[in-house]
């Protein structure tokens, strides 16, 4: 079972093989964003005291669901409500993280009061699990967590056919822009233009996907595995989370990277695109005013071909720690 309110195709595209029943379910807050570039801290903390009251129904009925599937474990990607119903039906719990939302929040604590009882709260939630997992770049080493990989998802298409499919010209860069999935309008379109040797892929909230000159218009839910584009791409661009970041450093792809300054998780993951991947990095005003498109040349010729070191990927980490934890039990 899977609680979450991500729509079901990102499941299906994500999880194809795979038997699970998809339950709609609010099981955290996170920043409610106005923008994929900014965030309402003051919505984000009345959403966050309702949510950790633990009182609405949404909380029963993930309760209620999770008693009556008996599950063996309960596996949380920083979701407090996860260690919360864990803790009520003692269910063996396991946090997975490379930051807790409490580590985030205490930057606000100081200049919006609801926030000292947020913390508090999530605090004390973040202590309920049997095994603590931290994703690499994580942002704070907790001395009852275990290091694993960065967590990526896996290339299903080779790069040529995922060029043919798209209909890219042998001789193009190609690049892809993306700002993580959140609905954005780009005032550099018409710049992309003048770039005849490159096509752009443009990934957002579209209708359907769609090709013009140059620039290719991706919806989030195609036919296509999305990190096959990261994989297919000679460079991406855009807003800078974990899931961009690492599947840029496993794909070998150059990243030019917007970070969010006002989010604590930006430098983490600027510290490790500065040492572990070949990365530049621009301003907001960079990136929507096309300004970027001088600074990308330079990162074309360094997309890493050869193979790299072998490095296991930490979802396979993640698995095998579980197993052994209810092998224990």
């Amino acid at each position: 079972m899977i609680f979450s309110t991500l729509p079901n195709w990102f499941w299906k595209q994500n999880l194809s093989g795979t038997d699970y029943q998809c339950i709609l379910a609010e099981t955290d807050i996170g920043l409610i964003q106005k923008s994929p570039f900014s965030h309402d801290i003051d919505s984000s903390a009345r959403a966050w005291m309702d949510f950790l009251s633990f009182s609405n129904g949404n909380f029963t009925y993930c309760l209620r669901l999770t008693n009556e599937f008996k599950p063996d474990c309960i596996l949380c990607d920083i979701s407090p409500l996860g260690l919360s119903v864990g803790k009520s039906l003692r269910i063996p719990t396991v946090l997975i993280e490379n930051f807790t939302w409490d580590w985030m929040f205490e930057i606000y604590a100081g200049q919006k009061p609801h926030f000292k009882e947020i913390n508090q709260k999530l605090s004390d939630l973040y202590e309920n699990f049997d095994l603590r997992l931290q994703a690499t770049p994580y942002c704070k080493k907790a001395d009852n967590g275990i290091t694993i990989n960065p967590i990526h998802r896996f290339q299903i298409l080779p790069v040529l056919q995922v060029r043919e499919k798209l209909n890219i010209p042998s001789d193009h860069r190609l690049v892809l822009i993306t700002t993580g999935g959140i609905s954005q309008n780009y005032d550099f379109i018409q710049s992309l233009r003048n770039y005849t040797d490159r096509t752009f892929l443009l990934a957002g909230n579209f209708d359907r996907m769609e090709s013009n000159h140059n620039i290719i218009r991706i919806p989030m839910n195609s036919h296509f595995h999305f990190p096959d584009f990261v994989f297919a791409s000679d460079l991406v661009v855009g807003k800078v989370g974990y899931g961009t970041l690492v599947e840029c450093w496993a794909a070998g792809t150059p990243l030019l990277g917007v970070y969010r300054e006002d989010f604590r998780e930006s430098e983490r993951l600027r510290r490790f695109s500065n040492h572990e991947m070949t990365a530049a990095e621009i301003t907001f005003e960079e990136f929507e005013s096309g300004a970027w498109l001088k600074q990308a040349k330079n990162l074309f010729m360094k997309k890493i071909t050869a193979d790299k070191p072998a490095m296991e990927n930490g979802s396979l980490q993640v698995a095998r720690e579980v197993n052994s934890l209810l092998d224990r039990r």
